[in-house]
């Protein structure tokens, strides 16, 4: 592993205890199957699910743990075998006794970031020296070729239905912002990987669909708003705060002016009032014309409730990604802000009764919530451990 030997002498920046207990919990998830969501098995969350495998395989990468980046390998694989004939991805796969995996593809909708953390999980662990990306070079071709066909009008952004990405109970939908950074990414990771630079023409021409259609036009009332919208569709606009869409923004691509305002706004919002920020702002009300549809929309029971789960919940994983982002943009104090008010929040939670690495937190009250022993929160905490490190910049910027 290139880089095995990058935390020889860390220091410890959110809290040592904790760190060294995600680092526990992403080992023990990291089975020979691939990287289990959790620990838990309500809601399907023992299966392996590709963005949080993923995800939890770049914190292996970044710390040189052989043992996690060795389950990303492995997720990869399966993933590689599991794929659908037009070069569908699968949303979670789960092994039941000693039989073949059961894929799921997406029970209501199609997850459309599953085949675009694939492609990223093939760019990182290659780059690291994790992975040999020459049997994955026909598959990830084929996923390429899926995604050009979902857009399917030579525009450069992929139309994602409602619950089609990580937030899959959530009501944005269209052209969503998450979902066309993370396929700039993996296209740009793919050129690099296989040498192809029609793939990396393709990641540019998205790169300027974005800055394009995201933010607001010359001469608009919102154009004092620094963050980009969340998604759009040809009748509404979701002028939501999305801080993984911000964050990944930042972290994958170019530097620039707007990615740059994304991250300002959430530092000006929250991490100057000693405030970590939810997964989007603001909050969703009985009031809001958002709020019949997202009451509606649920698959395991209705989880968002104000300041809960997606709908103002404050999610460790894109704490991590936020940490990460600032770290790359060299705000060194908001890093620090962030990581201190992680390191409060634990701490009060310590008090309470302790952190299982629930899902969220509450948006208001700060209490835990949503399944325990999760591998992305766990994540999140070793992204913000290690967001400032030299590997990490080497593996993540080009």
């Amino acid at each position: 592993m290139r880089f095995s030997h990058a935390f020889r002498e860390v220091r410890v920046n959110v809290s040592g205890s904790m760190y060294d207990a995600a680092v526990t919990l992403l080992r023990t998830l990291s089975q020979p199957h691939g990287i289990r969501a959790s620990l838990s098995s309500s809601a399907n969350y023992g299966a392996v699910f590709t963005r949080d495998a993923v995800m939890a395989g770049i914190a292996g990468l970044l710390t040189g743990d052989a043992v996690i980046s060795a389950g990303l390998v492995r997720t990869l694989e399966q993933l590689r075998d599991l794929q659908g004939p037009q070069g569908q991805i699968a949303s979670n796969y789960t092994i039941v006794d000693d039989g073949p995996p059961l894929a799921s593809f997406g029970t209501l909708v199609p997850r459309l970031d599953a085949p675009l953390w694939y492609v990223i999980g093939i760019g990182l662990s290659a780059r690291a020296g994790a992975l040999d990306p020459t049997p994955f070079r026909h598959s990830v071709e084929v996923v390429l070729q899926l995604l050009d066909g979902i857009e399917y009008n030579g525009r450069h952004l992929i139309y994602v239905p409602v619950g089609g990405d990580w937030a899959d109970e959530y009501v944005y939908e269209g052209y969503v912002l998450h979902d066309q950074v993370l396929r700039a990414w993996a296209l740009r990771l793919a050129a690099e990987t296989y040498d192809e630079p029609r793939w990396r023409e393709k990641s540019q021409l998205i790169d300027t669909a974005i800055a394009d259609n995201f933010w607001p036009a010359s001469g608009n009332p919102l154009r004092a708003r620094s963050h980009p919208v969340a998604a759009y569709t040809p009748t509404r606009v979701y002028e939501m705060f999305d801080l993984a869409a911000c964050s990944l923004l930042v972290v994958s691509g170019r530097r620039s002016e707007r990615a740059t305002g994304a991250l300002d706004w959430a530092i000006d919002e929250y991490l100057a009032r000693r405030e970590l920020p939810p997964a989007f702002h603001p909050v969703i009300d009985e009031g809001s014309a958002h709020w019949p549809a997202l009451s509606r929309y649920h698959l395991h029971g209705f989880r968002n409730r104000p300041h809960e789960y997606h709908n103002g919940g404050v999610w460790m994983i894109w704490l991590g990604w936020l940490a990460l982002a600032l770290a790359r943009n060299g705000d060194t104090s908001a890093l620090a802000s962030l990581r201190s008010s992680i390191e409060g929040r634990l701490a009060t939670t310590a008090r309470l009764g302790g952190y299982a690495f629930e899902e969220f937190f509450h948006g208001a009250s700060g209490a835990v919530g949503g399944t325990p022993h999760m591998a992305y929160s766990a994540t999140g905490i070793v992204f913000a451990e290690v967001a400032d490190h030299p590997a990490t910049r080497a593996l993540l910027v080009p």
